[in-house]
């Protein structure tokens, strides 16, 4: 089945508005956190703010490496926590690696291709401002 998400109004640290290809998910770690997470066809693997990181229990205390992104180059830790995408009827819940950035960065969660694109058949339609997602039963 195909679900669709319009894409969400958001703030700009200016206060103009935008609207960008975001849908609504549950993060679970220790503990359930529902948000606004952004896709991100451009970003290799998704990523999370160290203060949700902190609301859902994840080690800070695990090995560092570094991410690379339009911000440059920050510290980070990588692990994997379970989200939940619905809508209506549909219900999909898996696995995702992610990356905790360690700095104090405001930035939504974002949804990149690794362990998440290849679950689904991505459609954006800029022009109706919607996203589909269409599940793929792949077994990766």
């Amino acid at each position: 089945m195909t679900i669709i998400f319009r894409y969400k109004k958001v703030k700009r640290p200016d206060n103009s508005e935008v609207r960008i290809p975001s849908i609504p998910i549950q993060l679970m770690f220790k503990e359930k956190f529902d948000t606004i997470a952004l896709l991100d066809s451009g970003a290799d693997i998704s990523a999370i703010p160290l203060s949700i990181a902190e609301i859902i229990g994840i080690d800070l205390s695990q090995k560092r490496s570094f991410a690379y992104g339009i911000g440059g180059k920050v510290e980070s830790i990588e692990t994997k926590i379970n989200i939940i995408i619905e809508k209506g009827h549909e219900k999909y819940a898996f696995e995702i690696p992610i990356k905790v950035i360690l700095d104090h960065y405001d930035f939504p969660v974002i949804l990149g291709r690794e362990g998440f694109f290849d679950k689904f058949v991505i459609t954006f339609n800029q022009n109706k401002e919607k996203i589909s997602l269409k599940y793929v039963n792949n077994n990766k």
